[in-house]
């Protein structure tokens, strides 16, 4: 049993905010297609690359 425990470096794509802001624009326009490909291209990142691009979207709508 190891002392210290060494987990993986996560693998995937980590998108700029420029691409998470662009997705959420097009979100709240109506489109789905440039979130779902942008968040299926992330990897291990999917979840949080979701997150921010509804964080976005919140942010636009207000």
């Amino acid at each position: 049993m190891p002392l210290f425990r060494r987990t993986p470096e996560p693998q995937g794509y980590r998108p700029t905010e420029q691409e998470v802001a662009d997705a959420a624009a097009r979100l709240n326009s109506g489109s789905h297609h440039a979130a779902y490909d942008l968040t299926a291209h992330a990897g291990d990142y999917q979840q949080e690359t979701a997150m921010r691009i509804l964080g976005y979207c919140v942010e636009d709508a207000e």
